[in-house]
Parts: C-alpha cells; structure tokens; sequence
C-alpha cells in the first residue's frame, strides 16, 4: 500500500522521550457547547493526534498541542477516540477540558507506557460501567504484545457507558490497526469482530479509529460483511451511509493540508445506529494543522437498548487513569 506511513513510530519513541524531556507546556483550558444532555443523538469524534516525536521537525507536539485541544473542544463530541496518545498527550488534554472523563491504556504495558487508544467521554451525560483493552496478536490480554509482521503492538480500547438520564447503555471501541502489515489488519479485523461479538450485553456499538487502510480494503470489507459472510455483528460505516457515491476526502494528509491523500480513519457503527450527520474537519490555523490525520465527527441516534446476554461474567479491566 504506498498510502501508508512508512515513518515514525515505536523505534524512535524512547529517543524522544529523552530529547523531549518531562516538562510539561502549559495549556489553555477550554469551554465546549455541548449538545443539551437530553439530547438523544451521541456526536462522536475519532482523532489521531499524531505521537510527540522528534521526527517532526516544526510540527511537534508543543507548537501543535492547543490547537488539536482547541479542535477537540471546538466539535464538542460527546465521545472523543484518540490514537498515537502518548500518556503526558492524555494528560495535556483533560487538564484542558476536565468537562471529559478518560479511559486509558498505554500499548507497551496496558497502563501508561506506549501510544494509547484513549476515549475521552462526557462526564456530566455518561456513567463508565466497564471498560478494557486487548492486543492485536496472538494472545489479545497480554500487554505488549504484537503478531503477523506488526512492526510495534497494536490495540483496541473500549468502554460500556451508560446514559445517567435515560439508563441507556453502549459500547465504544477505539483502535489503530497496523501501517505496514495487511497480514496484521487482516487478523486484527477478525480479532475486533470476534471481542465484539462476545461482549457481555447486546447494546449497540460503534467502532472509532485510524484503521490504516481504506473501505475497501479487503479486511474492512469483512467488517462491512461485503462479499463475505461471517457470524460476527456487521458494521456500516457512518460516512458511506450518508454518502455512497460521494468521493470521500482523505485524512491522512502528513501536516499538508491536502484532502486528496487515503481517507483511512473511520467510524463504523453497529446494525440499527442511524446516522445523521458527518464530517471531516480540516481546521488549521495560519496552515499549520493539529495533527497529520484531520479528525472525522459523525453524528447518530443509538437503536433502543439490548436486554443483557446469559454471560455475567464481568470482564477483567485494565486500569484507569
């Protein structure tokens, strides 16, 4: 695939780590204009902020961190998926908008080491009833691990919220499947499918994040159950639903600009979720961008809630910042 980043990543992440040092920039915190919390439609945002590294010369994380804040607040998403986050990212990030409760775990240990899948959610709209993280590899609950020519490990994240208003409740996942490997995407696909399938009540679903490869991808097409049937819960992608024949405009863009580059961050949904709105926000300020991914914001309506499943097992959770 020539679309995909064949830079960055987990080499370099202890070298900036050292140059970078553990000072912290101050951040400016911000008001969001949230949606009225009896709203019924959940507005969600899925955004790479791109990894602090030493690798990108003029658009580092310190010269671009209150504008991907400002972002973030500026669409005001009910739940917010980031990939690439460092822990001292997460940290930056809901100082500023402490109107966000945060699940995390960092890819490297399952607690704070590594890029985290973290999801941000509205603390004054949603009660967390559950939450975890597993690995795309060949043994998904061991942290750090990494399978099928991955270069660094790769995770999904994901939480069981709850409506504190209505009751209602519903899964979020949150992934960044592998840049390099469609051998990695093809089996991590399955494994998503698979832990999705299993979770422990029917609610509905969506699914957030920088997948690394385009619609259609054959291992998106197996999420999408086009040409292949599997016993796993179908998921139709919020953009295509709105808009099938529509040229589709990239999001990952390498600090550019440009929208003409693979549109490879999606968010798909779970069966009965009606979209009603969605968008990729190009926001830059002066031509300088938040990141080198433009973050998507889809707007939906969740289908009336599922009774619990016969599994009451309760499902080990990683810890929680």
């Amino acid at each position: 695939m020539n679309h995909i980043k064949t830079w960055g990543g987990c080499f370099v992440l202890a070298l900036s780590a050292i140059i970078s040092g553990c000072t912290e920039e101050q951040t400016i915190s911000r008001r969001m204009q949230f949606q009225p919390a009896q709203n019924a439609a959940i507005t969600a945002m899925t955004f790479n902020i791109r990894v602090d590294t030493i690798l990108d010369i003029g658009n580092g994380w310190s010269k671009r961190k209150q504008l991907a804040i400002d972002t973030i607040a500026a669409n005001a998403a009910d739940v917010v998926g980031l990939q690439e986050a460092l822990d001292k990212q997460v940290r930056s990030i809901r100082q500023a908008l402490p109107q966000y409760s945060v699940y995390s775990a960092g890819r490297s240990d399952g607690r704070q080491k590594g890029e985290s899948c973290a999801i941000l959610y509205r603390k004054d709209r949603f009660a967390l009833d559950d939450s975890g993280t597993f690995w795309f590899s060949k043994n998904p609950s061991k942290p750090g691990s990494k399978s099928w020519g991955a270069m660094c490990p790769r995770i999904c994240s994901w939480v069981h919220l709850r409506n504190i208003a209505t009751g209602k409740r519903f899964y979020v996942y949150n992934v960044h499947l592998d840049n390099l490997s469609q051998s990695s995407r093809k089996n991590s696909t399955e494994i998503l499918a698979r832990h999705i399938a299993a979770r422990r009540t029917l609610d509905p679903f969506f699914v957030m994040g920088d997948f690394n490869m385009e619609l259609d991808n054959p291992a998106m097409r197996y999420l999408q159950k086009i040409g292949c049937d599997t016993p796993y819960p179908r998921m139709t992608d919020a953009w295509n639903s709105l808009y099938p024949s529509r040229k589709t405009p990239g999001t990952r863009h390498g600090f550019s600009g440009s929208t003409s580059g693979p549109r490879i961050d999606h968010i798909p949904v779970s069966e009965g979720i009606r979209t009603l709105a969605v968008k990729t926000d190009t926001t830059n300020k002066n031509g300088k961008y938040p990141s080198d991914h433009f973050p998507v914001i889809a707007k939906f309506l969740l289908p009336e809630a599922a009774k619990l499943t016969a599994k009451n097992t309760k499902t080990k959770s990683t810890p929680k910042l």
